[in-house]
Parts: structure tokens; sequence; C-alpha cells
């Protein structure tokens, strides 16, 4: 029974609220989970008590102003013992597990917008700007393949065998 992790959405339209589950990965989105792992509200809501009503669309920190943040509230045991007994977390559960410090990287479901490994330095970026594509590296000029889209024919000759 394969078991993934992810957000199963509550809440009403236009006011969602996710339950952070681990669920059979062929049961349906909202369907009874194995386990409720945690909640999280994207909306960002005023914090504490205040005068000012919920729906006031105050924000910032400055004075007179009240702070609005969004709500996680997670079991972080919970969630590695799912994610060390093959779990298999959701893209959007990834990107959340990060940005919460759950997950460091590298890990095994590192995606292209992950943030880079700690103790990284900026040499490995100076490395791989020389890899990237003509059309978004300005220094290098591209050719009219790149330019239609299609395949750049090659221009070196084969070796004769």
């Amino acid at each position: 029974m394969p078991v993934r992790l992810r957000l199963a959405r509550h809440g009403q339209r236009n006011s969602p609220y996710y339950h952070i589950v681990a669920i059979n990965a062929s049961k349906r989105r909202d369907a009874r989970p194995l386990e409720k792992l945690g909640e999280y509200d994207p909306i960002p809501r005023l914090i504490g008590p205040s005068g000012l009503p919920v729906s006031a669309k105050v924000f910032g920190t400055e004075r007179g102003q009240a702070q609005k943040e969004k709500k996680v509230e997670w079991n972080v045991d919970r969630i590695r013992y799912w994610l060390g007994v093959g779990a298999e977390p959701t893209r959007a559960l990834v990107k959340l597990l990060e940005r919460g410090g759950v997950l460091q990287t590298p890990h095994k479901w590192q995606h292209p917008w992950s943030p880079p490994p700690l103790g990284s330095t900026s040499s490995t970026a100076t490395s791989t700007a020389s890899t990237i594509p003509s059309a978004t590296n300005p220094s290098i000029p591209p050719s009219q393949g790149e330019l239609r889209g299609g395949p750049v024919p090659s221009t070196a000759q084969q070796p004769a065998s």
C-alpha cells in the first residue's frame, strides 16, 4: 500500500484550509486519512486579538497596523516517521516542508525550486551559468535554429569512417 503525504483541502469556497495527511495513494484527495499530521492555512489572518475585524485588509508591521500571518501547525516527528518508512510527499508539501525547515537540502525529493544545499559556495553558481542555453544567456548570441525553436544544425564535420 503506497502512502502519500499530501494536503487535503477543507474550508469554504475562496477560503481554503488544508490538513497535512498521510493517506493511501489510491484514495481521493479528501478521503479519510491514515493519520492527520498537521494543518496549513494559506490565507494571511490577523495574529491574536485586535480591535480590527478579521476582514480588514491590513498588512505590514508599521505602527498602527496589525500583522497578518499564514498558519502552519504540524507534528515534525510523525512527518519524519512517515518519510522514513517510504511515504512520498507531493510537490506542494515538499515546498512547504523545505520552507518550514523540516526537509534540509539535499534530500530525496529535490526539485529545481529547492534551495541550494547548506554550505554551498557561489562557485557552483558561476559554473552553472556557462551551461545555460543561449536563449537565457545574453553573452552568447542565439543561432537561427534557436530563434525558430527547432533543433540547431551541427556545423562540425563528422569524421570519415
